[in-house]
């Protein structure tokens, strides 16, 4: 396994504060679907809720890139932490006062989407710099191990204080969780870009260069067409597992738990087989970058004829283990094929397009379980994901240079 980015001072303590932060987020997710669940017994709003938590990135995510390319990226990330905290706070606050209904989950979610969609390129932006460059593959191997970690941890813990002291005592953890990063933050040395930042460009045509830069890349076109198409479902899926543990099996919060802590446990796996394997060479996704594309809707196909919650575990945590495995080689497909001047507005993009194919896919998940069963969804939808994966691995894998 690369090690070399824990030789950087600035990234131990970062990786400490970030892995807390990410507990609190993951506690968020699991408890806001938990709710749209209690509050509707509907499927669908267990989609719609989610996709709410994830669509701001579709819209805002690009800005957000922008921002992060041309200002300085501790007071980004500091500014960012500080309104997840506050979000998290006035939730709980007016939950204690007004209760929670529909109109206000929709709205918890909606403001979470936003914040997020600000967190995933400040994020990537300054991870990347808390090294030198020749750490950067190290950087993105051992923080995606860390997001995973805490994808397995934070369900687990969330689920079980869902159980004993319900969500909006739960929700505290998430404030809490926060505090280590927005007191770490703002101190915290980085590598200077390698190249200036044009902060004098306009911000319109700054997003524009972004989109130009990631559309003559013929690599990274194909790096997106894949990830919309595998994520869709696969991510759609993994953020409404209360369809699965109360409508296919009527189960509680504890069974939710499992099922979360399963898909974190293969992401684990994944994060440290992509860690200990070979460094992922520039332009290339690799072998098991392919097959793990294959094995998302396969494992999708697969649910849909579960009929067991503990066999639908194993499912969850191959599911878990081959989307996590996808994004891990996508994204870093991507960084290395990127400067810094550049590298908040595209990865923007990236994150746009995972986290919003993520969001579409968990409303159409909702929806269309809503009329024809939650099984023959996951078998219809899996299968067409499958056709569609295939198409773009025969037909549109670039050959030659990527440039």
């Amino acid at each position: 396994m690369n090690l070399s980015a824990f030789q950087s001072n600035p990234f131990r303590h970062y990786l400490v504060c970030i892995a807390i932060a990410l507990q609190g987020v993951w506690i968020q997710r699991i408890v806001v679907a938990w709710l749209a669940w209690d509050v509707s017994s509907s499927p669908a709003f267990v989609g719609f809720a989610t996709f709410l938590s994830f669509v701001p990135t579709m819209i805002t995510g690009p800005f957000f890139g922008v921002i992060a390319d041309r200002i300085e990226i501790r007071v980004a990330i500091f500014s960012n932490y500080i309104a997840m905290f506050l979000v998290t706070l006035i939730f709980i606050v007016s939950a204690y006062i007004f209760g929670i209904n529909k109109i206000s989950l929709v709205l918890f979610a909606t403001v979470i989407g936003i914040t997020a969609s600000a967190n995933h390129p400040f994020r990537m932006s300054v991870a990347a710099r808390l090294g030198y460059k020749e750490q950067l593959s190290s950087i993105i191997a051992i923080t995606t191990l860390n997001f995973n970690i805490s994808r397995l941890i934070g369900p687990a813990v969330g689920g079980l204080l869902l159980a004993q002291f319900g969500p909006t005592q739960t929700l505290w953890v998430t404030c809490i969780s926060f505090l280590p990063i927005i007191l770490l933050i703002r101190n915290i040395k980085i590598r200077p870009r390698d190249v200036n930042a044009k902060s004098h460009q306009h911000f319109l045509s700054a997003l524009r260069d972004g989109l130009s830069y990631t559309k003559r890349d013929r690599f990274m076109v194909y790096i997106f067409g894949l990830t919309v198409c595998v994520t869709m479902v696969g991510r759609g899926l993994l953020e409404t597992l209360p369809i699965i543990a109360q409508g296919m099996f009527d189960k509680g919060p504890n069974e939710l738990g499992l099922l979360t802590a399963s898909a974190g446990g293969g992401a684990i796996f994944a994060s440290f087989a992509k860690a200990a394997g070979k460094p992922q060479e520039p332009g290339d996704v690799g072998f098991l970058g392919i097959v793990s594309s294959i094995l998302v809707p396969i494992s999708i196909i697969s649910l849909g004829f579960s009929r067991d919650i503990i066999a639908t575990a194993g499912l969850i945590a191959l599911l878990g283990f081959s989307t996590t495995f996808f994004a891990t080689t996508m994204q870093s497909a991507a960084q290395l094929q990127l400067t810094d001047e550049f590298r908040g507005r595209v990865m923007s993009l990236w994150t746009m397009i995972a986290m919003g194919g993520g969001a579409i896919g968990a409303l159409t998940l909702g929806a269309v379980s809503e009329i024809i069963g939650i099984s023959v969804t996951f078998i219809t939808l899996g299968g067409i994901t499958s056709i569609v994966t295939i198409f773009i691995l025969l037909f549109a894998r670039p050959s030659g240079p990527t440039r």
